[in-house]
C-alpha cells in the first residue's frame, strides 16, 4: 500500500486530513503517512488541544481510532526526497504557496492524487486533473473540466462546460454557472456566484459573496454585485 503525504499542516491541512480519511482510496490504495511542512512545531498546540476535546456525539472506539490526530510533521516539502511508494496532496489554499511548495516534489516526478470525498458528486463526464481536491458535497456537471491542483470546497457547484485553470481555489458555497471560464491561479472566496459564460483572467481574486458578470481582466481583485475592481486602502 502506498503512503500519502499532505503538504501543509495548517488549518486547511487538518481539514484535508479528515477529508482524506473519508475519501476514495483511503486504506484501499494508500495510507496517510503524515504532513510535510517547513514549520516543524505547527501541530504541537493543536495536538494538545485536540486530546482534551470531547467528541460532539457518542463515538465508538473504532471511530476514535480512525480520526485520531496521530499524524505528525515528518519532513519539509522543499527538501523532501521522493520515494517510489509515495503519493502527495497539497493542502495550501493560496495558489502562489501551492506552486512554491509542490515544486520540489514535482521536479522529482512525485505523484499527486485526485482527492475526492465520498460525498462529492463529480459527473462521470467531467474531468479532474491530478492534484485536485473535491470537498464534501462539491458537484461537477457534465463536461466541466478542472486543471491541475484545483481545490473545490464544500457545497460548491460547478455547472456544465465550465473550464477551471491550474492552481485555482474555489471556496465553499460558490456557484459557477455553465460555460464560465476561470483562469490559472484564481482565488474565488466563499459564497460567490460566477454567472454563465463569465470569463475570469489569471490571478484574479474574487471577494466573498461577489457576483461576477462578463469578463474580468487578469491580476485584479473584484468585489460586490456586480463584481467590480477593488483596491485596498
Amino acid at each position: 500500500m502506498k503512503r500519502l503525504f499532505i503538504i501543509g499542516a495548517g488549518g486547511f491541512g487538518r481539514e484535508v486530513l479528515t477529508l482524506a480519511i473519508e475519501s476514495y482510496g483511503y486504506q484501499r490504495e494508500w495510507m496517510i503517512a503524515g504532513f510535510l511542512d517547513s514549520r516543524k512545531e505547527i501541530l504541537n498546540e493543536f495536538s494538545a488541544c485536540y486530546e482534551s476535546l470531547p467528541y460532539p456525539a457518542p463515538a465508538s472506539e473504532q471511530t476514535r481510532t480512525r480520526y485520531a490526530m496521530n499524524h505528525g510533521v515528518v519532513g519539509d516539502p522543499l527538501t523532501y526526497e521522493v520515494q517510489s511508494d509515495d503519493l502527495f496532496v497539497c493542502a495550501l489554499g493560496d495558489p502562489v504557496q501551492r506552486k512554491k511548495y509542490t515544486e520540489n516534489i514535482l521536479r522529482q516526478g512525485g505523484q499527486f492524487i485526485r482527492l475526492v470525498h465520498e460525498l462529492a458528486a463529480p459527473s462521470a463526464h467531467s474531468s479532474i486533473a491530478p492534484g485536485c481536491i473535491l470537498a464534501p458535497h462539491a458537484t461537477l456537471s457534465p463536461n466541466a473540466r478542472l486543471g491541475h491542483f484545483v481545490t473545490v470546497s464544500n457545497f460548491t457547484a460547478i455547472a456544465h462546460d465550465v473550464r477551471v485553470g491550474d492552481w485555482t481555489s474555489i471556496g465553499a458555497h460558490c456557484m459557477v454557472a455553465g460555460n464560465a471560464r476561470i483562469g490559472e491561479g484564481v482565488q474565488i472566496h466563499p459564497g460567490s456566484i460566477i454567472t454563465a459564460k463569465a470569463v475570469i483572467g489569471d490571478g484574479v481574486v474574487v471577494a466573498a459573496g461577489s457576483v461576477v458578470f462578463g469578463k474580468i481582466p487578469a491580476g485584479i481583485t473584484v468585489m460586490g454585485n456586480p463584481a467590480k475592481r477593488f483596491c485596498w486602502g
